[in-house]
Parts: structure tokens; sequence; C-alpha cells
């Protein structure tokens, strides 16, 4: 709301001077997948390939991309990045809604990566949360 006090610019009207709307960042992180399709627990987006870790509360695109393998400790090294963020969004492009394929520890579709990656963040969530009580 602004108000206009003669032909200067407008100004903010007490009641909405410095009240905003509550911005929420959604951040996006690319994994570094290889030409077999393996997914490993590096960042696509940085140059040396380390992976942020996410403050408590905030949203996060987890890019699987065309990644098709992925074996369950990896998984868990990336579930570790995101543990406490308020939610996690899993984005794959050879992901055609089929049953995961995991055996051995070991992700062999799109479908399976993706289950075992949300697999390992529910693990690692849990066990974060009860060492706090």
């Amino acid at each position: 709301m602004t108000t206009r006090t003669g032909y200067g610019r407008p100004r903010l009207v007490a009641s909405a001077a410095g009240r905003g709307p509550a911005v929420h960042k959604r951040y996006r992180m690319r994994l570094r997948v290889d030409e077999r399709g393996w997914v490993s627990p590096r960042s696509a987006d940085d140059k040396h390939g380390f992976m942020d870790t996410y403050e408590p509360g905030t949203v996060v695109e987890l890019d699987i991309g065309v990644g098709c393998c992925l074996r369950d400790y990896d998984a868990v090294l990336i579930a570790e990045c995101v543990s406490q963020c308020a939610a996690v969004y899993l984005v794959s492009s050879a992901a055609t809604g089929t049953a995961p394929c995991i055996e051995g520890g070991c992700a062999y579709n799109a479908d399976g990566v993706l289950d075992l990656i949300r697999m390992a963040i529910d693990h690692v969530s849990a066990h974060r949360d009860a060492h706090k009580c």
C-alpha cells in the first residue's frame, strides 16, 4: 500500500511499512552422473564437486537427471546434506513410474534411485531427531 503526497515519490503507508510477503528460497542441487548412469554424491554445479549442506527449514530440489544406478552408502551421503530441510523434491528425467529395482544395496533403475534416496533421507532424518531428544 502506498500513498501519494504531492508530486514526490509514493511513501509506504504506516500499516504496511516493514511488512512484506514471506520469502522462501528454493534451492536446486544437480547430482553428478557419469556416462553409464551411476549417480555419485557430488554436485554437478560446483567445479570441485562439493555438495552444500542446507540449513534447517529450506526447500531443496535434488535433480538426479538421467541417473539410473546408485549405491546405498552414496545415498546416505546425499541424504546427510538434506536431512534438515523442510522439504526435499526428487527430480529425475529418466524415471518412468516402473517398479523400483533395488538389489544388494544398489538401485538399478531410475525409479529405484529415487526410492533409495527417499529411504536414506527418512533413515538419516529419523536418527538425527533421535539424538536431539
